[in-house]
């Protein structure tokens, strides 16, 4: 036996590097099939299904295998959230989405163990990841939820005086709002239309000025949710928030004229359930710094909130009483409704009905060019001047 070792050696020895490597391929060709076989015991991603909706876009990765949770490693990088996945294949893969969330889904093999999963979002929205076992033919997946909530990444202190408003043309798309005649199938009149109309007048007599920078909630006719709007104020960091409306009070037919509506003090009083829901992961800011929403803050915040609000409803009553018959402007009135979009923490904001499409006088002036812009025109003024009160607060430079 001590002899056959002793010859094996010489023979290595003997032997060079080429020589061995010949025999490793000729003598141990088996190996590449005994790693074939372990890579086909990873999970493979088979295919990307999704589905989306008003609620949430959801990504669905089917697998033929099970991926344990720490394998699953996410983290969220501008508008791009990117799974790492380990122990899995795939093959390079790219799917376009008609979603209002995510516009791209693309899978890309790292190696033969790491695969890498890139959803390209329209905006950073929340999200959330689990792993869904075998059922009947389904098999193991892995769902990636994308909401419409969003996560600010980028609030930043003003550095200048550009003062940010949004206009918020009430209802669109499938909720047309107020209708007339009244549950009409084919309405001659709706509330969407006039809103819009409305709105866009306010943007046009609003960019003339060089310090506002307006942000519309829709500019066509397109249904945007009530939460989603308060968090386009909130996201913006927005000075202002102007929700433009019409009402309907069948009731009441003799009931005419613009009312501007602020959050009334009990609506504020609840509004810490709300505050969570629109201000979650995003910032406050005033012209002095910018800070996360706490429980602590949040009461503070609310109230400064009532105070501006008041403050702009103000100013757009008294521009309007001076383009519209003092007799059409009804004033101030405290909402108490439960109105998601005045009750953003940080965000002065005011809802406007601009008359009733249920009087006969008002509905005529609502549908006519030179009403409507006479409304635009005053709440357009009110908040010039509402910003430029505010110009008075120093800013850091």
């Amino acid at each position: 036996m001590k002899i056959i070792q002793t010859v094996m050696l010489e023979l290595i020895t003997m032997m060079n590097r080429r020589e061995i490597l010949k025999g490793l391929i000729g003598g141990f060709c088996f190996f590449p099939f005994l790693e074939e076989a372990d890579a086909s015991s990873i999970p493979l991603i088979k295919r990307i299904r999704y589905s989306s909706n008003e609620e949430r876009t959801r990504i669905v990765l089917d697998c033929t295998g099970k991926v344990i949770k720490r394998n699953i490693e996410p983290f969220l990088k501008g508008k791009n959230l990117w799974i790492k996945l380990k122990n899995v294949r795939a093959n390079k893969t790219v799917k376009s989405l008609k979603s209002p969330l995510v516009s791209e889904v693309k899978v890309i093999p790292i190696n033969r163990h790491v695969v890498k999963v890139k959803l390209v979002m329209k905006e950073p929205h929340k999200y959330k990841i689990f792993a869904l076992k075998p059922y009947r033919r389904k098999p193991f997946r892995i769902v990636i939820d994308v909401f419409p909530d969003f996560i600010v990444t980028n609030c930043r202190l003003k550095t200048n005086k550009k003062r940010i408003v949004v206009i918020d043309p009430g209802h669109g798309g499938k909720d047309p709002g107020a209708v007339w005649p009244i549950r009409s199938r084919y309405p001659r009149i709706r509330e969407k239309d006039i809103t819009l109309s409305i709105a866009l007048r306010v943007r046009r007599i609003l960019k003339r000025y060089s310090d506002i920078k307006v942000i519309m909630t829709r500019t066509k006719d397109v249904y945007v949710p009530l939460l989603k709007r308060a968090e386009i104020a909130a996201k913006s960091c927005a000075d202002a928030f102007v929700s433009i409306h019409a009402d309907s009070m069948p009731h009441y037919p003799n009931w005419n004229g613009v009312t501007v509506f602020k959050a009334s003090p009990a609506l504020f009083a609840k509004a810490q359930i709300t505050a969570k829901e629109v201000a979650k992961k995003v910032r406050i800011c005033n012209d002095i710094m910018c800070w996360s929403i706490s429980p602590l803050l949040l009461n503070m915040s609310t109230t400064i909130t009532f105070v501006e609000s008041s403050k702009l409803a103000e100013k757009i009553v008294n521009n309007l009483k001076a383009h519209v018959n003092d007799d059409l402007v009804n004033g101030i009135r405290d909402m108490k409704r439960n109105v998601v979009v005045l009750k953003t923490p940080g965000r002065p904001a005011v809802l406007v009905e601009t008359g009733f499409l249920t009087n006969s006088l008002d509905r005529k002036r609502l549908v006519q060019n030179w009403y409507q812009e006479e409304i635009a025109r005053g709440i357009a003024k009110g908040i010039r001047d509402y910003v430029s009160s505010l110009n008075q607060i120093a800013f850091v430079m």
